[in-house]
């Protein structure tokens, strides 16, 4: 294959005789390597780098938000993720960081932002939150509705929601978010509270299985309501799967990667928080075979349904380093039966679609923002060679290049 950028954009697409360079072109040698668009992934967080406790860290990093925030955005695009869904964080360091980014001031993806969620907890529940200040509680339908305006009046890319809102609250910040052209996505409770909000308008559900309980199938509701509403599903498996995995494989804490791109001292804090995995409450004591076997069987019974599923990781949660997880959800959903082509659709056009930026990245074509990287490998045989990522290039600018 041969693709042809000038400026920020790819302006040819062909074949090795077919299509040659121009004479003087700078000419990146990718022979032997797949060629892919930027991986975009759906739900990272660029204010978290791995810590075990929300509140300990937030308290340390909230004065170095800028600095952690590079840190991640750092992380994320030099492995290979071009466009990312921020969906929580303080509103003002994310406009600065997204600032700096596209000034060309710090190197990161393209970063589409909820600044904040809408929820509606008892107020003492939020005011012990370690992100009091950065979300938005609301009471009633018209708070809703203002909080929606507000965090697109911020910046806001997508909306992002949590638990305890009713229906029409529900109705409400979906009304703003269509007006806006934007999507709205977050958790849900349980079974009843998923097919209530989305058909409240709910676009997307993060953490599908939050809301399918001990059972090893998602109810027959759920996929009906899913398909029914044409919502979009991220599983973000990795975020629980790797603080299981951690257990059984401890020297996962020592991930090269991300220790070689995070500032020293932070990265001391996050080495020590995470000492003794099995310490931690919510990493369940080891990998539980059953647990992973029904993860699996509900995305393939997803898949099988026809439910749109998309590639998220919630990257920089606990031992969820924003260097390896979004290969790391990829390999899990081509592990769970998803073929490994329509993985790769899901991380690129299938996510660039959803943000509503299906005509500018997701795919290597004519005309497109010139968002690729080149992988020293083929993922479709293996979803682990895109750990070996040789070149990044965002928007025409060569980031990374190892050729």
């Amino acid at each position: 294959a041969v693709v042809l950028v000038e400026g920020t954009r790819i302006v040819a697409v062909g074949s090795r005789g077919a299509l040659e360079p121009p004479a003087g072109a700078q000419v990146i040698d990718a022979a032997g390597m797949t060629i892919l668009p930027g991986l975009i992934d759906v739900h990272v967080h660029l204010d978290l780098l791995g810590h075990a406790s929300y509140p300990e860290w937030h308290a340390t990093a909230r004065p170095r938000y800028p600095e952690v925030m590079e840190a991640a955005a750092r992380q994320l695009l030099m492995h290979g993720v071009t466009t990312v869904a921020d969906l929580v964080g303080d509103s003002a360091a994310l406009a600065a960081t997204i600032g700096r980014i596209e000034r060309g001031e710090i190197p990161g993806p393209r970063v589409r932002a909820s600044m904040g969620w809408i929820m509606n907890w008892p107020e003492a529940q939020y005011e012990a939150h370690h992100r009091y200040g950065q979300l938005s509680n609301v009471g009633t339908v018209e708070e809703a509705r203002a909080a929606a305006r507000l965090a697109i009046e911020r910046g806001a890319g997508i909306i992002k929601v949590h638990n305890g809102l009713t229906p029409d609250q529900m109705r409400a910040i979906a009304g703003e978010a269509r007006r806006a052209g934007l999507r709205v996505t977050g958790h849900v409770g349980d079974r009843h509270d998923l097919l209530a909000r989305i058909a409240a308008g709910q676009d997307g559900i993060e953490h599908i299985f939050l809301a399918s309980g001990t059972r090893r199938r998602l109810h027959p509701d759920i996929v009906e309501g899913l398909l029914d509403e044409g919502t979009y599903v991220v599983p973000t498996m990795i975020q629980t799967m790797i603080q299981e995995r951690a257990v059984e494989w401890p020297d996962w804490r020592n991930n090269p990667r991300a220790r070689a791109m995070t500032p020293p001292d932070l990265w001391a804090e996050i080495r020590r928080s995470i000492d003794d995995p099995k310490s931690l409450p919510y990493f369940g004591g080891g990998v539980s075979t059953q647990r992973m076997d029904n993860v699996g069987t509900r995305i393939r019974q997803m898949w099988e349904a026809g439910v749109r599923l998309l590639i998220g990781t919630d990257a920089g949660t606990v031992m969820n380093f924003s260097t390896d997880a979004t290969w790391q959800e990829m390999d899990l959903m081509a592990g769970y039966g998803v073929p490994p082509m329509e993985v790769i659709v899901m991380a690129t056009r299938h996510n660039a679609d959803y943000l509503g930026m299906g005509d500018e990245v997701g795919t290597v074509a004519p005309g497109k923002l010139a968002d690729i990287i080149v992988v020293d490998g083929n993922p479709l045989l293996s979803m682990r060679d895109l750990r070996h990522v040789a070149v990044v290039i965002k928007g025409g600018t060569v980031y990374r290049n190892e050729l």
